[in-house]
């Protein structure tokens, strides 16, 4: 069934033949009926036969020709009492009529192809004595085929267009993290520029004056020395206030609330209040090696994981029984891991929202390597490594 939705016109080309076969064996073997007297096959009659069935092969890319051509040929052969298809091409022919077929175009060929259709039939009952029966069941079974394809058209119609509105609204949401994230990395440059490159100016000049002085004037470079020293620390401080807020929401709201900007920034030992604030989660907490030396930009941003993957198992993960946070140095790498046993709801695959798209890029930011993923034995994964900690 897959080979045949996957090659239409071979399909057609098989359904086109076994019709054929069928035809042809009723024209030569079938010589007489209970209500009708059948008439010998003649040289030219197998060629209606063939006439009648063969242009089904093309039924999906000619439908109203088709129609015609295997109408025509078929009316011929139940005119001279000879046995053909028996219509069956012209109710597969209406069928396709009506499943690749819309509109006006649909309307007017369909009601034309019926009127001749059913004043064939109609003459029969008049003049040969054809049953009136024939004409009622000629004309449910015309419509009836005609409205399946139809309705078949529409369904097939309605999947394109989910189809195209779910492609359409994946590239949005692709483009729309493209933007934030491109957004992002321009705020961040603009907040270094404004807040940092300041202070390295002033640090500059300073080490060029405590250069020039050093000797003639020490205790004016020793002056200068300890002016680079607070700038710096200055620096830092904004440096790490810049990192911890950029992404939150209390940073974008511009509200004037500054205490959480001068708030001390999250560091590794400050899990362990983050585990004991998430009193809603069954939180198992494991560290592994010294965590003292690792560079403070590393320590907010892994912390920022953990953080960020607490709140994924909060909103997603529904009812867990276990969640284990686990931050491992050794070799040069600390290793952030966030497990949790729920139903494993992935906002990853259905919809990567921004606080995965967040944890990628704080990663990234140091050459890491981030995944997020459902974990073997049901649940959810969340793993970072940040290279190069020590």
């Amino acid at each position: 069934m897959l080979w045949l939705r996957s090659h239409p016109r071979a399909a057609d080309a098989m359904l086109a033949g076994f019709v054929t076969v069928l035809a042809l064996g009723a024209h030569a073997l079938i010589t007489d009926t209970v209500d009708t007297e059948i008439t010998e096959p003649t040289w030219w009659s197998p060629v209606l036969v063939l006439a009648s069935t063969v242009p089904l092969a093309w039924r999906r890319r000619w439908p109203v020709a088709v129609l015609v051509a295997v109408s025509v040929p078929e009316c011929i052969l139940q005119a001279s009492e000879m046995i053909g298809a028996g219509f069956l091409n012209i109710l597969m022919a209406a069928y396709s009529l009506g499943a690749y077929v819309a509109g006006r175009r649909l309307v007017v060929s369909g009601t034309l192809t019926f009127a001749c259709l059913v004043g064939f039939v109609g003459v029969g009952v008049v003049v040969d004595g054809v049953e009136v029966e024939a004409l009622i069941s000629t004309t449910v079974l015309y419509i009836g085929a005609m409205l399946l394809g139809d309705n078949m058209r529409r369904r097939r119609e309605r999947a394109d267009e989910l189809v195209e509105r779910a492609e359409r609204a994946e590239r949005e949401r692709e483009l729309l993290a493209v933007q934030q994230v491109q957004q992002e990395r321009t705020r961040i440059a603009r907040e270094m520029h404004d807040v940092v490159a300041h202070s390295l100016s002033v640090m500059i000049i300073q080490a060029g004056a405590a250069r020039r002085q050093v000797r003639a004037h020490p205790d004016q470079a020793i002056g200068a020395l300890e002016n680079i020293e607070s700038t710096g620390r200055e620096a830092m401080s904004e440096m790490r206030r810049i990192l911890g807020v950029l992404r939150s929401d209390r940073g974008d709201r511009g509200d004037g609330d500054s205490g959480a900007d001068l708030a001390p920034q999250p560091s590794l030992s400050a899990l362990g209040e983050l585990v004991a604030a998430a009193s809603d989660l069954p939180i198992e907490l494991h560290t592994d090696g010294d965590l003292d030396g690792v560079p403070a930009a590393v320590e907010l941003s892994a912390y920022r994981v953990v953080q960020e993957a607490l709140t994924n198992v909060r909103r997603h993960a529904g009812r867990v029984d276990r969640v284990a946070v686990a931050v491992q140095r050794a070799d040069g790498r600390l290793t952030v891991t966030v497990e949790d046993d729920g139903r494993g709801a992935s906002t990853l695959t259905h919809d990567p929202g921004f606080g995965i798209i967040g944890m990628r890029e704080r990663v990234g930011m140091f050459g890491g390597t981030f995944e997020a993923g459902p974990r073997s034995g049901g649940g959810w994964r969340v793993r970072a490594v940040f290279p190069e900690a020590a």
